[in-house]
């Protein structure tokens, strides 16, 4: 590609063409403008076309050369050229841009954008502004302006605020968290905005995208609908990004519009292994991740081998997974079903009988499985039940008849049976049973001294995988710092070599690498002193030479104890 032989003059004749004529609509540019003294702005690559039809009369055409050919010669014949820039209003009755390539139905097109400026303009023309000017900056604004109005929604208006989408047919995120630690519970590895006033004293967390500017429009939009006046809008100034950014997105685009393939495996390797054995149980030290694991074969089981993230689930899959935690009080009546007290009518208390959470996930499973036997087009899917800590209650408690239809062989009717308070349903004869379509995960660590040890009737109808402390260091690429990533498998490995070698201990003893997570807030020494010495100290609790295993274990992990005296920070090795 090459630019058309053209001179200085040539294309000062174009300019002058071109304020008589105007710019056809499909020759409009949107990545340069050639800016001149006077403030005139021109397409460069339409500038170009006129100017080879002012010198040789050829059809104005922007065929063969494109658009940085056509900025850098400009330039070297010493004209101005300027990113295009865009302006994009959103009031609460629409969403507009003199980007002629931007509609509702096309926010992809923020993956390819950066903000310039950003502003609230009320209906009296005062503008209030926030710095710096990022992807955040609308939602940051929005909430600053409408603080009072958003701390004063209900509970159940905040968690169903629409915050964030990327076009009609994408995930729709809601909910506005009072903090991180509630964000982290259904987000745990996603970017959020924070936003928290002057004085410290309010803090608002939502969820964002943080590779598409337009990601929150929807939640702009949807506060400018709620609390705003007529003439309110929120104004951003944008631009595309450069050459080097633009191919960075399109990679990430494809990967984010790329539609669902036809199922080829599964991402993670433990998913078929569940599909095999239908009951899995991760067993393994502190902190190896079997919690986030089970989740993340969740994930990947409901999505075909799309998605490894629960969070990536569209909020129809997000049924198809349910999550509970045992304890020492948990019983048969929250699992699976038990007498549980009523307000009437009238005032009066009375008593009725009520499914637990167990029962809840398998009637919507058999249902699936039943709809799908009934008609082909009804798609049979996938349920996973995670337990976490299934080894803190009492197994035979919980399941009670249960023990036999949870069994692989026994699924379906095959497995059916009568539960213990069958005589006050609705049809006395019905039966339970779990369908073929349920996929049950339990996580659980062999050193928890305060359960008593796991089932044997149960131990026979669940496939058992250890995760040892070193297999899952890979977790730690989450630090997003490879030298802090090495240091911390480096100190890892040191400590869980000497706990191995501790007399009484074991690898069941051994730290894993999620407890190193905590490294994007804390220092190393912070680390020992707030979380992994108090822990190695109840392992050792009541054994000899306590002290001098502790010393041993600090030593390991690179901690020196402050000299006396010494209010600093402890000197790291």
């Amino acid at each position: 590609m090459a630019i058309p032989k053209i001179s200085k003059q040539n294309i000062d004749d174009a300019l002058k063409f071109i304020d008589e004529k105007g710019v056809p609509s499909h020759n409009q540019s949107t990545k340069y403008e050639l800016v001149t003294k006077d403030g005139k702005k021109y397409p460069p690559e339409y500038v170009i076309a006129v100017a080879a039809h002012m010198a040789n009369g050829a059809e104005i055409s922007t065929k063969g050369f494109d658009a940085i050919e056509a900025k850098s010669y400009l330039q070297e014949q010493g004209f101005n050229i300027e990113i295009k820039q865009f302006t994009l209003k959103i009031t609460a009755d629409g969403v507009t841009s003199n980007d002629k390539r931007f509609t509702m139905d096309n926010l992809g097109l923020g993956y390819y954008c950066k903000p310039k400026e950003a502003y609230f303009e009320k209906a009296d023309g005062e503008k209030i502004k926030h710095t710096p000017i990022n992807k955040q900056t609308m939602s940051l604004i929005a909430c600053q302006v409408f603080e009072k109005q958003i701390a004063a929604l209900s509970v159940a208006d905040r968690e169903n605020f629409p915050i964030s989408q990327c076009g009609p047919s994408k995930k729709m995120y809601q909910g506005i968290y009072t903090n991180e630690d509630e964000f982290r519970e259904d987000y745990p590895t996603r970017f959020c905005v924070h936003y928290k006033n002057d004085s410290g004293s309010r803090l608002f967390v939502l969820f964002y995208d943080s590779r598409n500017l337009f990601s929150n429009i929807i939640f702009v939009q949807e506060c400018l609908k709620r609390f705003g006046e007529p003439g309110d809008k929120m104004v951003l100034i944008y631009c595309e990004k450069d050459e080097k950014e633009k191919q960075e997105a399109t990679t990430e685009a494809a990967a984010q519009e790329e539609p669902a393939q036809q199922f080829k495996e599964y991402r993670n390797p433990f998913s078929s292994m569940l599909i095999e054995s239908k009951n899995l149980i991760f067993r393994g030290a502190p902190g190896t991740g079997k919690s986030y694991l089970a989740k993340e074969i969740a994930a990947d089981i409901i999505s075909n081998g799309q998605f490894e993230k629960l969070d990536q689930l569209s909020p129809e899959q997000r049924k198809q997974v349910e999550f509970v935690q045992f304890h020492p009080s948990y019983d048969y009546t929250d699992f699976v079903e038990g007498i549980r007290p009523k307000v009437n009518d009238d005032g009066t208390m009375g008593f009725e009988l009520q499914d637990g959470i167990f029962k809840k996930f398998i009637a919507r499973a058999r249902k699936n499985y039943e709809d799908s036997q009934k008609s082909k087009e009804t798609e049979l899917k996938k349920y996973v039940f995670i337990i976490d800590e299934i080894n803190r209650g009492e197994i035979s408690k919980i399941f009670g008849e249960l023990f036999f239809s949870i069994d692989p062989e026994y699924r379906g009717r095959a497995g059916e049976i009568s539960t213990q308070y069958s005589n006050l349903h609705a049809d006395p004869d019905e039966k339970f049973y779990i369908p073929e379509n349920v996929y049950i995960i339990g996580t659980m660590n062999d050193i928890d001294r305060s359960v008593d040890s796991f089932d044997f009737a149960m131990r026979r109808r669940f496939r058992f995988v250890e995760l040892k402390a070193d297999e899952r260091l890979e977790m730690l690429s989450k630090l997003e710092n490879e030298e802090l990533e090495n240091e911390a498998k480096r100190r890892i490995k040191a400590l869980n070599n000497e706990i191995a070698v501790t007399e009484d201990l074991n690898e069941n003893y051994q730290i894993g690498a999620s407890y190193f997570l905590k490294l994007k807030t804390l220092t190393f020494d912070q680390l020992w002193t707030d979380y992994l010495r108090p822990l190695l100290q109840e392992y050792i609790r009541g054994m000899y030479d306590e002290e001098g295993k502790m010393n041993r274990f600090a030593k390991a992990y690179g901690y020196k104890k402050p000299a006396d005296g010494d209010t600093d920070e402890a000197v790291q090795d």
